[in-house]
């Protein structure tokens, strides 16, 4: 699957992201508490490789990262992605505790609000995250805990192949002007890399 995706990370909680899924109805959004596992060696390649319940999943970037403005004052960078998945079996289940495993694996606890944002002629509707709209956004608004420590991380991400995007006034309506800014905007392999070397 190849895709498009946004994100930003914060050190401080967003509290219009809250407020903005706070007021969705409750079958339009999805939320989730889950631990995923990222292979540290590849990370700093810009190579994302993490376990998750029974799947590994890789992603790898195709391009340089593009500056972009979502709306105005709103920017960050639009990274391309190319993503794999593989369902694990029983007998292929990794043992975290492995001496040879120790410290190769960087461990996230997340909580994910997410939502699916069907664009339609300048329109926009909410579905839960899982479900297949026509046209869609993915948008999710995250506290992750990274070695005791907790980040925020706010992320669109939507299939190369779509052919409408998000229209400004969407994000102008939700987001203080100013709120999104490039210095904050980089790819999870790219954050987790940053904090692997700052232990």
């Amino acid at each position: 699957m190849k895709t498009h995706e946004i994100r930003w990370f914060f050190k401080e909680p967003q509290r219009y992201f809250n407020l903005f899924f706070e007021r969705l109805p409750q079958e339009a959004a999805t939320f989730e508490q889950r631990t995923d596992r990222y292979l540290i060696p590849v990370l700093e390649q810009g190579v994302g490789v993490k376990i998750r319940a029974n799947r590994i999943e890789v992603k790898s970037r195709t391009a340089n990262p593009i500056p972009v403005q979502i709306a105005p004052g709103l920017k960050g960078y639009r990274e391309t992605w190319v993503k794999y998945g593989f369902d694990l079996q029983a007998d292929q289940e990794i043992d975290f505790s492995l001496a040879e495993s120790s410290g190769a694996w960087l461990e996230v606890y997340k909580e994910r609000w997410a939502t699916l944002v069907e664009v339609s002629h300048t329109h926009w509707y909410f579905h839960p995250a899982g479900t297949n709209p026509a046209n869609w956004v993915q948008m999710e608004y995250t506290r992750v805990r990274i070695q005791n420590h907790f980040w925020y991380t706010f992320g669109l991400e939507w299939p190369s192949a779509a052919t409408d995007e998000i229209p400004e006034r969407f994000f102008s309506e939700i987001i203080p002007p100013d709120s999104l800014h490039q210095q904050e905007s980089m790819s999870y392999p790219s954050f987790l890399y940053q904090q692997v070397a700052l232990r």
